[in-house]
Parts: structure tokens; sequence; C-alpha cells
């Protein structure tokens, strides 16, 4: 929790004294004050934060459209070299200044650098050293030379060119030490294995910074140096995800460059840069697309403040990033008050949305709708995309995690919308599996009831998952005894009796007991056959189970992966095969 106390009045805020949780959004009408707020905060001459009883002392505010990822896009490796064989003169130096000579121990050393920058580098170095000063050569700099030490600590600015050149420069000079030891040299230094590497190093940072942009839905890619040689220089430099064009980072839309920035800010609070101990961050949402808020909300919530503790508070006039949000961290500032007001998000958006009547309809037409897991917000999204094509709905389902950390449970779903239900709010619902146990009630719905286990048994119908086969061309129509199809677009027209064969022969392939059958109905009320066996079959191993007997699938190694392909493939290339209950469910949110 933040304890805010403003001791001096500042423009429009008062002496006040009020507290926060640590993921905070103020809303409120234009002239309410909310800028004035995160403005009196950062105020730090003034005023004080304290997180948990302990005082906040690097703030960093962003101010309107503040957003900018700074992204350093060039690298020639020599710059490095030249850095460590700098820096090794000024240490030799040091090691014969009479000071540190007359005291010998670390602070002595670190004040004979009189250079606030050359103190910061220095002090980096120094806490990596783990032999004797006079033991310390060239290559044992580079050796523990990391790119925080030519950073400039800024939270929105990425070194990747820097980060991405070194990695590579380290993982070639292995690979050589390598070669000369297989060769029969023995003066080579350490060779680390794969593992080892992995351990040391981490892994390629081009892989885990494209894994934050897929996770944002960012639609570039970042190139990696390999395949070039090690003394090359590198740029850094945005794909686009069918490999089509690149752009400079200072070519992204204004909302781009927003999700850039967090993903810059996502991949620094993982690193050695120098973190804030508050981030204060006015409307952040404005240059996005409102289906881009609930990803925001997301990014700053989960990556920043629960897995980097970093606390934030945001503004924002977006009815979208409200509803998107937790109840309990929406607060309302009111023109004359200087202190935030806790409020309901149905008050807030009411509150945002008074003066313009159709947005106000638009509003009372969204659900709130909890489900178990991060990942089932993704996939009920994008069946609810397809059955938007081919059914009308009475709402517009707004997916939330109930669970914002790794992990899924029913019983969270169940008590925030019995919780949010009972004070008021009559626009939400949740969805939770079956599990075998689970029952309907009020505002919870269950998909499966009574019939399959969970989500995954019914991405991962037999069905589904044999068109998919077809699709990727891993099986051919001989192998699954199919006649007279020759191509994928032949699918189309596929037979009720080929649709029984593609079901029976993936079941037999998974090991599954086809004498105790039961009947489904698909979304065209094809009638088809399928084993009880399956449908209550743990749906969380059941793609263990598939991947063991289908081996091509281990390719599929994130947790969304394979069923988000499945729906983006095959559901959405045959909505009417899916089973009629998938769509059900949502249909019943009204």
């Amino acid at each position: 929790m933040l304890k805010i106390d403003i001791k001096k009045e500042y423009k429009s805020i008062a002496p006040c004294t009020f507290e926060l949780p640590c993921f905070s959004v103020l809303t409120g009408l234009n002239g309410s004050g909310k800028s004035h707020l995160l403005e009196a905060i950062f105020n730090q001459s003034q005023n004080t934060v304290h997180k948990d009883g302990v005082l906040v002392k690097n703030i960093l505010y962003i101010q309107f459209n503040g957003l900018n990822p700074k992204i350093e896009e060039n690298c020639d490796p020599v710059t490095i070299t030249t850095f460590v064989k700098d820096f090794y003169q000024k240490f030799k130096n040091a090691l014969n200044n009479s000071n540190y000579q007359n005291n010998k121990n670390k602070g002595t050393f670190l004040q004979t650098f009189y250079n606030p920058n050359e103190m910061r580098i220095a002090t980096k170095f120094v806490d990596k050293i783990d032999i004797p000063f006079d033991e310390v050569d060239e290559n044992y700099l580079i050796d523990i030379f990391d790119t925080s030490m030519m950073s400039q600590d800024d939270f929105f600015t990425g070194q990747f060119a820097l980060i991405f050149k070194n990695y590579h420069k380290l993982l070639e000079e292995n690979k050589i030490n390598k070669y000369y030891k297989d060769q029969g040299h023995t003066d080579i230094s350490h060779i680390y294995s794969e593992e080892e590497f992995n351990q040391k190093y981490g892994i390629p940072p081009w892989e885990f910074v494209n894994s934050i942009l897929e996770s944002i839905n960012v639609p570039y890619r970042v190139n990696s140096p390999l395949g070039t040689r090690m003394d090359a220089s590198y740029t850094f430099k945005l794909i686009s995800i069918d490999g089509t064009y690149n752009i400079s980072p200072q070519d992204l839309s204004t909302g781009e460059k927003v999700l850039m920035s967090l993903a810059l800010a996502i991949y620094n609070s993982n690193g050695k840069i120098n973190k804030p101990d508050l981030l204060l961050i006015d409307e952040p949402d404005a240059p996005l697309h409102p289906s881009m808020s609930k990803k925001m909300v997301e990014i700053l919530k989960e990556k920043i403040v629960e897995l980097s503790n970093i606390p934030i508070i945001i503004t924002s006039h977006s009815p979208t990033t409200i509803i998107c949000c937790d109840g309990s961290a929406v607060y309302k500032m009111e023109r004359g008050v200087s202190t935030p007001i806790k409020t309901s998000i149905q008050d807030a958006i009411e509150t945002l949305s008074s003066d313009i009547p159709f947005l106000k309809i638009s509003n009372d037409n969204r659900r709130q709708v909890f489900v178990e897991s991060k990942y089932d917000v993704k996939y009920y999204e994008l069946i609810t995309n397809i059955l938007n094509r081919i059914a009308t709905m009475q709402s517009e389902p707004i997916y939330i995690p109930a669970r914002t950390s790794t992990g899924s449970n029913c019983t969270d779903v169940i008590n925030v919308v019995n919780n949010l239900f009972d004070n008021g709010n009559e626009q939400v619902y949740g969805i939770i599996d079956w599990d075998t146990t689970n029952i309907s009630l009020n505002r919870i719905i269950v998909l499966g009831e009574n019939e399959r286990y969970n989500i995954e048994n019914y991405i991962l119908d037999p069905l589904l998952m044999g068109l998919f086969f077809l699709r990727e061309a891993k099986i051919t129509y001989q192998e699954m005894g199919l006649n007279g199809y020759s191509s994928y677009a032949d699918l189309q027209s596929l037979k009720n009796d080929d649709c029984q064969i593609i079901i029976d022969f993936v079941l037999t392939k998974l090991g599954i007991d086809l004498s105790n059958k039961t009947n489904y109905f698909t979304h065209n009320e094809t009638e088809l056959s399928i084993c009880l066996d399956f449908n209550i079959y743990q749906g969380h191993d059941l793609e263990t189970l598939y991947k063991s007997k289908f081996p091509f699938l281990h390719v599929y190694q994130r947790e969304d992966t394979l069923k988000a392909e499945v729906i983006n493939k095959i559901i959405n290339d045959f909505p009417y095969l899916a089973p009629k209950e998938l769509y059900q469910t949502i249909l019943k949110i009204k």
C-alpha cells in the first residue's frame, strides 16, 4: 500500500494525506486535478510517499504523450573492447593511487574516481570482481563486463543493439574456444555447455524481447545478429510479422510506441537497470485503440507491479481502461477535492460517459466476464470473434482473468463475480470449467457442464485436431482413411461420415477406448460420436497426451500456442464444426 503525504499546496491540490493501492487508476472529468496530483506526488522536495512504511526515493513521472521508446539501434563491437580497455587503464591508475595504497579497501578504491559516471562504471565492475584487485587483468574485465555498465539507466531506454551484439560476441567466442579445444589446444579458457551458457548469460535476448512483443500484440519482431561476423557492426531492426518490411522504432505509430515503451519497461524490470521505486504515468492509454487498453492494464499490473514490485499510478479518461481494472484500483478525482475518492467501476464509467448517450448505450451492452486464467481470456476472445461472424450476440463480453498470476482457479472466478454482483454490479459474469463437479449458478456459467472436463477438451476436440493435422500436412488423407479429398480446400465440403472417421482416427492414436461412446452436436447440428473417456480426461493433461502420440506437436512449447493455433486456423476456417456447447456457453451471457 502507498501512503502519500502532500505537505504543501500544489496548484489545485491542497495539503492532504491518503493511501492508494500499488496499482491505482485515477479518473474523473477534465479539470478535476488528476495531472496536478501526479505532479504533486512527483515533487519530492515538498511531499513524501511511503510503500509499506518504507520511504520511496526514486519516482519516475511520465507526462501526457511521454511514452516514447528510446532505442539505441547500432552497435560496433569495437566500442565494447574500447570501453573495457579504457576502464582497465583507469583501474590500474586507481590501484597506484596513494590513498588506495595507504588504505586498501573497496571504499577508498572507488573514491579515486571523481567523475560521477566513472564512479558508476567502477562500482558496477568492482561489485563483480571476486579475485584480489592486483590479479585483475583486461581479459578478466572483459569476462565480467555486462551491458549495464555502458547504459544510461533509463527505464524506457533500450540498449538493444549493444545487448544483442555483446551476447552474440560471447556466444561466438565460446564456440571458437570449443573448436580450438577440440583441435587439441590446452591454453583455452573455460568452455560453457549450452546449458551452462544460458545459466550464466540467460537465453538469447532477442528471443526474450520477441516473446514480450508477442505477448503484448506488437506486430513486429526484432532481428538477431546470428549469422553475421562476430566483429561486424549490428543494426537493430523491427521486422513485420509477415517479414515483408523493416522499420525503425521511431517509425512506429503513437499507439505502437506506447506498447513498445511498455515492452522496454518489462525488459528493463528484469535486468540491472536503475528501476524506479514508483512510476507515475499521465494517460498512457490516450493513443491506444480501446481493444489494447486491457492489454496495457494487464502489462502494468502483472508484469511491472506484481512481478517487478514497482508501484504504478496512472490517470485515464477511457471507460475501456476502467472496465478492465480490478475494482479496488479505481479512484475518482473531483474538482475542489484533493484526495482521490474510492469509486466503483460502474460509477467511474457513468461519470466519464454521462454526457455521451451513445457511449452509455455501448457501455450498457458490455459485460465483464471473469475466467480462470489469462490463457482462457485469449481463447474466449478468439472464439467470440469467430462467433460474432455466425451468430447474433446480445452483449459484448470483456474477458478478464480472475487470477492475474500464473495458474487458474474456478474458486477465484466464483468469489470475484459473487462479490461484484452483491455490490451492485449487474454486468458481471463468470465462466468456469466443469472439472466434473462444478454447477452453473446465478452469474456463474459452467462450460461443458456434465459434458467435458474443461476448455481444452473442446479446443483439442478430436475432429478439430484431425483437421489441424491435415491443414499442417502432418498426416495424409490416406493415412486418416479419407477418400475423395486432395487438398485442404476440399474439406470445406466434409461429409458427416468423414467427420466421424477423423474423430475415430485421432481417438485411436491417443489410445482412448472407443467402446464407451456418447454423442455430441457441432454448431451446425451435425451429430457425432465421441468417447466418454476423452470428455472426462483431465484437460490440462490432454495436450501432453497429444504431444506424446503426435511428436510433431512439440514445436508448440508455450502454454497457449497450440490451442490458439487450433482456434485461429481450424475453428476460424470451420466455425460450424466446433462443438455446439463452446458457442452456447458464450451466448448465455445476456
